[in-house]
């Protein structure tokens, strides 16, 4: 008996190790330690489903457009869509690091729903695709997705992703990891004052500009041709080379586009504007060195742009090359892949001149 009784130990141990966890959490303390707002976006849009089949209810309503994307697609303006185009409004689901798996949570919400809005977009990356990225980003999975849609759809996540998610949906610790620096400075006298207000805001932005996250047209513009220079060979770098695309994330752009064919929404794959220094890296450095069996050495492009055609002609849906096919206008960024919120308002008038 009391060899049985030393087997619970280590559940009382991992037990107790889970009630500790949680304390992290009671109230508001998690503010004195995290060092991300990114969590607001993805409970807003959450809260958005709701807002948008209200919307399309309306006898009155606008043509709606809906897009799913990441931080690529993220400071649209509204007031430019009101004044410039009066017969449309945005709602933009586009979430830090927004990839298929998480447009897919989102359509099947479409689908339950029965949301019908006149056009939707998926912007799709090839370092999203990327199954030998160097750098592993798992915030979309962690934060955006609920254990309903993993379970679901667990064949198509590797068992190092599953254990990840689980470890860090069980202790939030883990997956926040507190750190000495970040609470101390939380505690001088205004700082986690300060920094509840930039939540507050942030939530406020968001459901006033309906998902968008509004940014100064000047902000962050990368003005030098060095630095662009090192932004790209580091993206380059982290996130392109080796280049095998992902089967699972092939899938989850499939079955979203299945779901907007069910449910007779035109819908679009787009690629948005980079770079040229990464462009150039894209269209002519090869990039599947070093995988197993050796192959022909091929350019990113060649590897994933004609799959991404493809998929869109045999789901009836566009594919939006604003990299290779497109005299677009503004060529200003933040880094080598994200367009400056200064060129928005051409990105707007180059989604609304799409032909249906």
């Amino acid at each position: 008996m009391k060899d049985r009784r030393i087997l619970l130990f280590p559940v009382l141990v991992l037990f107790g190790a889970f009630l500790l966890d949680k304390l992290f959490f009671v109230g508001n303390l998690e503010h004195y330690f995290l060092t991300t707002a990114s969590f607001k976006n993805y409970e807003h849009k959450v809260e958005m489903l709701d807002e948008l089949e209200e919307y399309l209810q309306r006898k009155d309503r606008k043509k709606v457009m809906v897009i799913l994307g990441n931080s690529r697609t993220m400071p649209f303006s509204n007031e430019y869509i009101a004044e410039t185009y009066p017969q449309w409004v945005l709602f933009n689901f586009s979430v830090p690091g927004g990839t298929s798996d998480y447009y897919l949570y989102i359509l099947e919400q479409f689908q339950r729903k029965a949301l019908k809005p006149e056009r939707v977009f998926l912007a799709v990356t090839p370092q999203g695709m990327n199954k030998q990225a160097r750098v592993s980003l798992d915030e979309v999975m962690i934060t955006g997705l609920p254990a309903g849609f993993v379970t679901r759809h667990a064949s198509h996540y590797s068992l190092n992703d599953l254990s990840n998610y689980i470890a860090k949906k069980t202790f939030l610790v883990y997956q926040y990891r507190p750190k000495l620096w970040v609470i101390q400075d939380r505690m001088k006298e205004g700082q986690i004052e300060q920094f509840q207000t930039f939540l507050g805001l942030l939530e406020d932005a968001l459901r006033k500009e309906r998902g968008s996250v509004p940014v100064k047209a000047e902000e962050g513009v990368v003005d030098s041709e060095e630095r662009m220079e090192i932004y790209a060979r580091s993206m380059w770098k982290d996130f392109f080379v080796p280049f095998e695309l992902s089967d699972d994330q092939l899938y989850f752009t499939r079955r979203c586009l299945d779901i907007l064919n069910d449910l007779d929404v035109p819908s679009y794959l787009l690629w948005v504007r980079v770079s040229e220094n990464l462009r150039t890296r894209i269209d002519t450095e090869p990039a599947n060195v070093g995988l197993r069996p050796a192959a022909e050495p091929k350019t990113v492009r060649q590897i994933w742009e004609p799959v991404m055609r493809d998929m869109a002609s045999r789901h009836n849906a566009g594919f939006l090359d604003m990299n290779f096919e497109s005299d677009f206008p503004c060529d200003q960024f933040t880094d080598a892949s994200h367009l400056s919120a200064a060129c928005f308002d051409e990105f707007t008038d180059y989604l609304m001149q799409v032909e249906p």
